[in-house]
């Protein structure tokens, strides 16, 4: 779970590189923010799976779950505080960065 994360973090970088070089900084910015709102979720997750490793296998689903739904919501708190925090939002930039 964690390499996955880590492959999050170089994708997002090596896109908001060539975004930076081909359309500006500030295409660039919203690209990492995107990308943030999806690896934080997802690092605090995965984080949260590997410690729950040596547990008995019955409580794996509950964990999951759970997480899974914490995850989803901590998403769209990251995406909602950028679009009330930011102004000028590249949105295009800013989705990218969340897909990838």
């Amino acid at each position: 779970m964690l390499a996955a994360v880590g492959l999050q973090i170089a994708a997002v970088a090596v896109l908001a590189l060539v975004a930076g070089l081909t359309t500006g900084m500030e295409s660039a910015r919203f690209l990492l923010l995107g990308g943030a709102v999806a690896i934080v979720p997802n690092a605090l997750f995965a984080l949260r799976l590997t410690l729950h490793r040596k547990r008995t296998p019955e409580s794996y689903p509950v964990v999951f779950f759970l997480w899974e739904f914490v995850k989803i919501g901590l998403t769209v708190l990251l995406l909602f505080w950028i679009v009330k925090t930011q102004s000028n939002i590249r949105w295009l930039a800013l989705l990218i960065g969340l897909i990838a």
